[in-house]
């Protein structure tokens, strides 16, 4: 039952997915291009002056595309399947339905989290071109707060689509919303080193709170 989910879902989000790598691949190459061209009209000392001593970051391009990632996947996997009631269908499968939804949860999850991976490869391979390595695993570690954002952003999309009633549906977003602002408190260099294993803990309250918000859509109950 579990690999008819698994390929269900896949179906479901496979060329959103496609189209979220597309778009993460031209930000980065976009990225590597202008990091190039600015080392091509500027002295290194000055760009290397602006990085290491005003703080400049030269990658913020990427502040949110994780978010937008999220957004994508979630929304392709789970919306219309609420408009159209697809999903309650699915809740009558022989398959309790909080494992249904954790599955399917989990398996958009897993998707967003492939691309925020291969992003933390390309923001170091990057940056580790033109700066030390140090460098590059600081960029690293300023950019993990945002990659760790697009999961909380497709969690948010999952537990909003699955919750039916309106009322609710706006509370998930401005609970979703609030999070995600917790993430872009600052602009200063590894600045979250120290709270960021504190938020990633808080946020995986979002996978077992869709639980509840399914069981209503199935029952319909208030």
């Amino acid at each position: 039952m579990f690999s008819s989910i698994l390929y269900k879902e896949w179906l479901k989000i496979r060329r959103y997915l496609i189209i979220a790598f597309l778009l993460n691949l031209a930000v980065f190459s976009y990225l590597f291009i202008s990091l190039r061209h600015l080392f091509v009209i500027e002295h290194a000392e000055m760009i290397w002056y602006q990085a290491f001593e005003i703080g400049t970051l030269h990658y913020t391009l990427i502040k949110y595309l994780s978010i937008i990632t999220g957004i994508i996947i979630g929304a392709a996997q789970f919306i219309p399947e609420m408009i159209r009631h697809r999903f309650k269908l699915s809740l009558h499968l022989p398959v309790r339905p909080n494992a249904l939804a954790l599955w399917s949860v989990l398996i958009g999850l897993f998707a967003v989290a492939f691309i925020s991976i291969l992003d933390a490869f390309s923001i170091y391979a990057i940056i580790s071109i033109y700066f030390p390595h140090e460098a590059a695993i600081s960029a690293l570690l300023t950019a993990i707060p945002w990659l760790w954002a697009g999961l909380v952003a497709y969690l948010g999309i999952a537990l909003t689509a699955f919750e039916p009633q309106s009322s609710r549906k706006f509370v998930y977003l401005l609970i979703t919303g609030g999070f995600l602002w917790l993430f872009y408190q600052s602009n200063d260099y590894e600045s979250y080193n120290r709270a960021i294993w504190r938020l990633v803990a808080l946020s995986l309250l979002f996978i077992p709170s869709v639980i509840l918000p399914a069981y209503r859509y199935r029952n319909r109950s208030s």
